[in-house]
């Protein structure tokens, strides 16, 4: 997405209060990657106005000059003086499961992306996401979620094998049975024929048919043919990946993930 003359576009991925009247908001740019700003005001200003709602996206002007605030992390923070309005994610709110979906989605980016470097791939996947999202029924947000996460893997470098058993190494079409067993140490799967009997919680060939494709088409051309419980299931297992494969995640549990599982 371009830059206007008048600021530079993001998403809001979090807000704090600060003092009485100020915004400490966590930003996601194309141009400077995920970075921390201050709003002065925030609170009500109507240089802001709706701009800092979480998941929109605006024009901010931005202050060249920095403020430090030693009392909370003593790091420099950019400081956001108005901010003009480009998308408004209104369909999310209207909907529990788009809204949890929506805040995995900030949750994932605030714990993965470093600080103030640009990645736009991972700004346009984000951007897709929230669009998928909003366009989408609200049963399949936990599916958009899943493809999310396993594009996440691959811009980290650790995405699973999902293509053939790890065991036999048939490929998925020619594997016995209806499901396969995930082996999370080895980030793959293997198929009913080489499974032990210990292994008793499995995923459906399709789903895994739909991650498959979720890493090779931009996430609001898949066609995911799975239900929302095989969904669910699939992201058991690539919670439980994250945990294993990216440093840090396995103290810091993305938490939006457990409202999008079915007490049922």
């Amino acid at each position: 997405m371009a830059e206007e003359s008048n600021g530079e576009l993001c998403f809001v991925l979090k807000t704090l209060p600060f003092r009485e009247r100020d915004l400490i908001a966590s930003l996601f740019s194309e141009k400077r990657g995920k970075f921390s700003a201050i709003a002065r005001n925030g609170v009500s200003s109507k240089r802001f106005g709706g701009s800092l709602g979480l998941f929109t996206a605006s024009y901010f002007e931005i202050d060249p000059k920095t403020t430090r605030l030693s009392e909370m992390n003593n790091e420099a923070l950019l400081g956001l003086n108005s901010a003009q309005i480009k998308y408004t994610a209104e369909g999310l709110g209207a909907s529990f499961e788009k809204l949890s979906a929506a805040s995995c989605l900030n949750e994932l980016i605030l714990k993965v992306v470093p600080e103030h470097k640009s990645v736009p791939e991972v700004f346009k996947l984000y951007s897709n996401s929230l669009i998928a999202l909003q366009e989408a029924s609200h049963e399949r947000s936990i599916s958009i979620v899943n493809a999310f996460i396993l594009k996440i893997t691959q811009w980290l470098g650790v995405q699973p094998s999902l293509t053939r058993c790890l065991s036999c190494e048939k490929p998925l079409n020619e594997v016995d049975g209806n499901h396969v067993f995930p082996q999370i140490a080895r980030g793959a799967w293997i198929c009913e024929s080489c499974h032990p009997p210990s292994l008793k919680d499995g995923l459906s060939k399709l789903v895994i048919l739909d991650a498959y494709h979720s890493m090779l088409y931009p996430i609001r051309k898949i066609e995911f043919l799975a239900d929302p419980k095989e969904h669910e299931l699939l992201l058991e297992f690539l919670e439980r990946h994250l945990h294993y494969f990216v440093p840090g995640l396995e103290r810091a549990e993305v938490a939006s993930i457990r409202f999008l599982k079915r007490s049922d």
